[in-house]
């Protein structure tokens, strides 16, 4: 089974500050580069960045990775048309894909795995997501090849959550469903990854 995979990084991170938040640079790696080694290490097929207005920055980030990026125009800023770009630009031969925020570096290749092998026992056919403690619906999300077309057609702000039917639900560790929105959150990413506050 062909898993495609999908990292969305083109958005413009305001909340963060003046510099990108998926260029910051947490225990040696930048945020974007360590997400997408994570899917990389799960051994995802078909890694497609999905970049903005920092593309050639993400792209030299992510020197070294297997990995493809497209570019979501600047005049038509939204997760709904990054997910519509990097689903338009997969392999038409892929059973599934994994969509991840490229702002998730503490998820674990080990639990990527773990989606893909729920989703593997279930032949494709349903919707997989993360889930935290209380079986919430979290990021990452594995989508059936039945899905793509409409994951293609998305635009505007909104993202994929309103086509979430009849899925199944695995929880992962807590610390790696972080995101990063600001300076406290990556304060806190980079507490996690080093054991400190200090500079990494």
């Amino acid at each position: 089974m062909r898993i495609g995979s999908i990292v969305l990084a083109a958005g413009r991170s305001r909340r963060f500050g003046p510099e990108n938040k998926l260029l910051a640079v947490l225990g040696g790696a930048a945020v974007v580069q360590r997400t997408a080694a994570a899917a990389h290490g799960a051994g995802l097929d078909d890694i497609i960045v999905v970049t903005g207005p920092d593309g050639d920055a993400i792209r030299d980030a992510l020197i070294g990775l297997p990995v493809r990026c497209v570019g979501c125009a600047d005049d038509r800023d939204g997760m709904g048309y990054s997910i519509a770009a990097g689903a338009g630009a997969l392999d038409r031969d892929i059973d599934g894909v994994m969509i991840l925020p490229g702002d998730m570096p503490l998820l674990s290749a080990a639990s990527l795995r773990m989606l893909i092998s729920v989703f593997g026992a279930q032949g494709g056919r349903r919707i997989v997501h993360a889930a935290d403690a209380r079986g919430a619906q979290r990021n990452p999300v594995i989508w059936p090849r039945a899905v793509i077309a409409q994951l293609s057609a998305l635009h505007g702000s909104d993202g994929a959550k309103a086509l979430i039917r009849d899925a199944i639900a695995v929880r992962i560790p807590e610390r790696e469903l972080h995101d990063i929105d600001d300076a406290e959150d990556f304060e806190q990413a980079r507490h996690d990854v080093t054991g400190t506050g200090a500079q990494s």
